[in-house]
């Protein structure tokens, strides 16, 4: 659907040199800026939250170490443990 928008200079300028630099049209750059807008707006029904853009990315990644937060009551247990230790050594 065709649509006039009026740009500030500056921003003509900084779309002119965008698709310049992607070697797209002026209309590509600011359609893609638009859908991007949306989307992070919440401006497109038809999508989902963003949780629903990465469910099947996470717990994929590790980290190298174990599950922080299940082992939080662990690490918790072993410092008071070694403070009551270092209470009964005095």
């Amino acid at each position: 659907m065709p649509m006039t928008v009026r740009l500030s200079a500056r921003t003509e300028r900084a779309v002119n040199a965008l698709a310049r630099r992607r070697r797209q049209t002026r209309s590509d750059i600011v359609r893609d800026a638009l859908e991007h807008y949306t989307a992070i707006n919440g401006g497109d029904p038809g999508r989902g939250r963003p949780y629903d853009d990465w469910v099947d990315v996470l717990g994929v990644i590790r980290a190298g170490a174990r599950d922080r937060s299940r082992t939080t009551g662990e690490q918790f247990t072993a410092i008071v443990r070694e403070k009551a230790r270092a209470r009964r050594a005095r």
